[in-house]
């Protein structure tokens, strides 16, 4: 019962109210106040840190394929990460590298490829299709109780231009918003010009810095500064006290890479709210028969 009811009050929570979160945890811009507080309440519901799958378990079952995570979706994992780049004819896609050989059976940059080349391709592990952001959001379609973060690739340089870059985040920005649930979603970058533009275009869109090392008190103020409600650093040399700093700005701290349960148990030892892993399922079982004990 007690299970059911926070996961009832979680998704009354992520649908965005402001009511519920105190003001203090707010200190954003104004026009981000509703995404924020809507990612605190769903913060502060949480029993037990979030169990994110990573590319679609991509340790598991492959890189970012939608079978991935339709089958972690399936099995109860209620956390998802993905990246979206663009291609040459401005379609969307979903792949982390820009070069498309490392996890497809072709070759090239995805920025010289259209939209039907990349989609044409498989991945190596899976034998799946390149999925589009469309086919991706479509897995997620009327799920409740979930956070997909959308992770924007994309920046300045990679797309030669603010037109592109605008055009880039309006269309993700629309695809996610007239597909999934609201209160389901972030988008999230290590790029703070791509956050600042979707920022710019996007008010109430809630959004996470990710963060290419430990958790710092710069890069903590920096997300409070760019209007996100996230922050998303290493586990490897984050300590409490800086997970503390970042709860105490109001931020939704996201911890990677964790990997096994020695990973889960020091990240939930350290506060964090999230867990992003490779190896989602095998952790979201490990988690269950622990609760049985």
């Amino acid at each position: 019962m007690k299970k059911m009811m926070m996961v009832a009050g979680l998704a009354l929570a992520m649908a965005g109210c402001c009511s519920t979160c105190k003001e203090q945890a707010c200190e954003k811009p104004a026009c981000a106040k509703k995404a924020c507080c809507a990612e605190k309440s769903w913060r502060e519901l949480a029993e037990k840190p979030m169990i994110v799958s990573h590319r679609g378990s991509r340790g598991e079952y492959d890189d970012n394929a939608a079978g991935g995570f339709a089958k972690c979706l399936k099995a109860g994992v209620r956390g998802f990460e993905t990246d979206v780049r663009m291609t040459k004819d401005d379609g969307l896609i979903i792949m982390h590298d820009a070069n498309v050989s490392r996890t497809t059976t072709g070759t090239g940059d995805v920025h010289a490829m259209t939209f039907a080349e990349v989609t044409a391709l498989k991945l190596k592990k899976s034998g799946e299709n390149v999925p589009s952001l469309q086919q991706l959001a479509d897995v997620f379609k009327g799920a409740k109780g979930i956070r997909v973060e959308w992770e924007m690739k994309e920046n300045l340089k990679s797309l030669g231009g603010q037109a592109r870059l605008d055009d880039y985040c309006r269309k993700l920005h629309d695809t996610v918003v007239k597909t999934m649930e609201p209160g389901t979603y972030v988008f999230i970058s290590f790029h703070a010009d791509t956050l600042a533009t979707m920022r710019r275009l996007f008010p109430d869109a809630p959004l996470g810095l990710n963060v290419g090392k430990f958790a710092t008190k710069e890069a903590i103020d920096k997300a409070v500064e760019l209007g996100c409600c996230g922050v998303a650093p290493l586990l490897k040399g984050t300590t409490k006290e800086m997970v503390d700093y970042a709860h105490s700005k109001g931020l939704v701290v996201s911890l990677w890479m964790i990997q096994n349960e020695q990973d889960y148990a020091l990240s939930r030892s350290l506060g964090a709210d999230t867990n992003t892993s490779d190896y989602p399922l095998a952790l979201l079982k490990a988690e269950r028969a622990a609760a049985k004990k």
